[in-house]
């Protein structure tokens, strides 16, 4: 359970979250042609950013997109750093995301959208992978890898059970 704010939220829906999680970005690995329920499309295959000057230029260039930025209104700068010893990457709520690079997984760019959703859906009052969280998380997929990739995770969250909100 994580505090913010002095208060204990309940994060229960993370395992369900990054499991539906790995599935999208392994079908990102591949690209390629997808048969979706009858619907046939090309997938993109998602990069591997092998350092952190490559991180910060993608995460800048996403920040000063109109099309982000009209979504998320309030983005603040964001920074990216190293993190070592620890196996998973995370966000931190003043704007930096800490990347493990002796990881190869956390150097994808699956990875660096699941952080930077998080820098345009923080908030005290709400789980930390929540619906506002998915609803980010899709739009910011749908940005970064098109509408084709953002389908397919907004389906991976449903096989899931998982609900995404609604844009506010």
């Amino acid at each position: 359970m994580a505090t913010r704010g002095g208060s204990a939220i309940k994060d229960q829906d993370r395992s369900l979250v990054y499991s539906a999680e790995d599935l999208w970005s392994k079908a990102l690995d591949r690209g390629g042609v997808v048969n979706f329920f009858g619907s046939t499309f090309t997938l993109p295959q998602q990069k591997i950013l092998g350092d952190l000057s490559a991180m910060q230029r993608t995460v800048d260039f996403w920040l000063q997109s109109k099309a982000l930025q009209s979504r998320f209104p309030n983005l603040g700068p964001l920074v990216v750093r190293g993190r070592k010893g620890e196996r998973k990457a995370h966000y931190e709520p003043d704007g930096v995301i800490a990347i493990p690079l002796d990881q190869p997984w956390a150097c994808k760019e699956a990875v660096l959208v699941h952080e930077f959703a998080h820098h345009c859906a923080w908030s005290t009052d709400a789980p930390a992978h929540g619906p506002a969280y998915r609803h980010a998380m899709v739009e910011v997929a749908n940005f970064v890898f098109g509408a084709e990739a953002a389908l397919l995770l907004r389906a991976a969250y449903d096989g899931a059970g998982l609900e995404v909100a609604d844009a506010t």
